[in-house]
């Protein structure tokens, strides 16, 4: 969906010039979300969407939609990360580089991580002191930087959370 705004701000005897002066597309999110059933091979799932948490009740099983190879864990899917993108990001190669080069949740956190480095992208992460989240030790790492609403992560955290010690 894209939003226009039109402002008057100039004219001739001849023409009227009419400019958009706000052009702004609907954010996207590239997101990963995961489960811990291990009746079901699939743990983790990576996918973009202009309204993550319509999307998430749709992985989920709440809502009609979404993709089918996340069906089979309906009610399990928790979301992990979620990187807001810039519209000069182009989503479709963004996904398919996060999906082709980490396998597991650890790889895919970290990886995700990576791209928000690389694209200054904001991140998205929900507190994981919940028992619907995976016990995982980078993400534990992540929750002890929680201050009240706000998780500050030092130049030195990023460098941690991007090293082989997970």
């Amino acid at each position: 969906m894209i939003v226009s705004t039109y402002c008057l701000i100039g004219c001739t005897p001849h023409k009227v010039y009419i400019y958009i002066i706000s052009h702004m597309e609907m954010p996207l999110y590239l997101y990963l979300i995961c489960h811990h059933r291990q009746d079901i091979k699939t743990h983790t799932y990576i996918g973009c969407t202009e309204n993550f948490l319509k999307r998430l009740n749709q992985h989920n099983g709440i809502e009609p939609g979404g993709p089918r190879i996340t069906k089979r864990a309906a009610g399990s899917w928790n979301p992990v990360l979620i990187l807001r993108l810039k519209p000069s990001v182009k989503s479709k190669e963004l996904k398919k580089e996060w999906k082709q080069s980490s396998r597991g949740l650890v790889s895919r956190i970290k990886k995700g991580m990576e791209l928000a480095v690389k694209h200054k992208l904001p991140v998205i992460m929900p507190k994981t002191n919940r028992d619907d989240v995976p016990d995982v030790p980078i993400l534990n790492y992540i929750n002890n930087k929680w201050k009240g609403e706000k998780c500050d992560l030092s130049d030195q955290d990023w460098a941690y959370l991007l090293s082989n010690e997970f």
